[in-house]
């Protein structure tokens, strides 16, 4: 991008920012500061880390009081403390990049299930053309996901991220549907972009489902080393919305914070800027987010700490963890695991990363 062009969208968006930021604040019973002071708040950002702060008003930045921008991590800074965290992570006296382990579905799944834990079992892959399934370990034509007898699945990318790339597919009596539509062969080899993993549908927690009955509402849980123990750092919770059969932030779904010490939600569910605001109750259920109770938090904070210290080379880790009526159950590790989600609901999770940073010397 021209540096004309990257101008233009940063004076577009302070003019945005600048034009009517009572439509924009996500704390509209608060006292707020002037235009002109959110000017400068954006000015400086930009100046500091070269980069428009699209989460000022979710953050809560135009509020006068009760926030500083100095107590958030801004995106690119945290990648860079975290990329150096995970380069001095060791086993023994040698050191690698470990990562690829949570970043490739398939290699992720395949190793923590090899170690007991509970995620969901893949069936195969997939491309635009082919399937091949773990069982008979040959390719098929993709018109084989149709023939299979029950099919009910989730189709997802290897390394996609955000939720993008994943979608559920059910074959019955020789009919396609992708989400809840009925769908061809056609419009599936369309929407499969890469390779894919073929994973098995897992049923949420009827809790769960109380709170949106349409996805797998899950847990996002920040674990990090600390010395020789694991920590969790932080946790909320992610809700689909609006239909949507993804509970991701970027596709539209609604993030809470849990209160760890309670095993509760806490009281505001949040939008990502541009799907909506801010609620206290599901907008499709009606479900009081305040006090909410997760079925079996406690065991999941347990189990996500003990399967970190089998992911010795990462330094930090964002666990996506369903509840089901069995218990928790490890969708994805992610070493990117999205500051700015967790920020919004804990405005302390700067200083609890920070403390835990191991010494570098790079």
């Amino acid at each position: 991008m021209s540096i004309l062009n990257r101008l233009y969208r940063t004076a577009g968006f302070l003019w945005n920012h600048l034009r009517n930021p009572e439509s924009q604040t996500y704390y509209p019973e608060e006292d707020r500061k002037s235009n002109f002071a959110i000017w400068l708040d954006n000015i400086w950002w930009i100046f500091k880390y070269h980069r428009i702060n699209h989460f000022y008003y979710v953050y809560g930045f135009d509020r006068k009081t009760g926030v500083h921008q100095s107590d958030y991590l801004e995106e690119r800074a945290f990648c860079r403390l975290r990329d150096r965290a995970n380069r001095v992570m060791r086993a023994g006296g040698y050191k690698t990049g470990y990562t690829c382990l949570l970043r490739d579905k398939f290699v992720f799944g395949q190793y923590i299930r090899s170690l007991g834990f509970s995620t969901p079992a893949v069936l195969g892959f997939c491309d635009k053309n082919t399937v091949m399934w773990l069982g008979t370990h040959q390719a098929v034509p993709l018109d084989n996901l149709i023939a299979r007898k029950g099919l009910d699945v989730f189709i997802k990318e290897l390394l996609g991220e955000c939720g993008e790339g994943v979608y559920p597919v059910k074959a019955e009596e020789g009919i396609l549907y992708i989400g809840n539509k009925q769908s061809s062969l056609e419009q599936l080899r369309a929407t499969i972009k890469d390779k894919c993993i073929i994973q098995e549908r897992i049923f949420q927690h009827p809790e769960m489902s109380r709170l949106y009955p349409h996805a797998v509402n899950s847990v996002r849980l920040v674990t990090a080393r600390s010395g020789q123990k694991t920590v969790a750092l932080s946790a909320l919770l992610r809700m689909g919305a609006n239909h949507n059969t993804r509970d991701n932030w970027a596709a539209g779904g609604i993030t809470v914070g849990i209160d760890l010490q309670a095993g509760r939600l806490c009281e505001r569910g949040t939008f990502k800027p541009g799907f909506g605001k801010i609620v206290y109750r599901h907008p499709d259920t009606g479900v009081e987010f305040k006090n909410f109770e997760i079925p079996y938090l406690s065991k999941a904070v347990d189990m996500a700490k003990e399967l970190h210290d089998f992911f010795y080379g990462v330094h930090s880790i964002g666990w996506d963890i369903a509840i089901t009526a069995e218990g928790p159950v490890f969708i994805e590790g992610n070493d990117n695991w999205d500051t700015q989600m967790m920020q919004v609901h804990d405005n302390n999770i700067k200083m609890k990363f920070l403390a835990v940073l191991p010494q570098t010397s790079d």
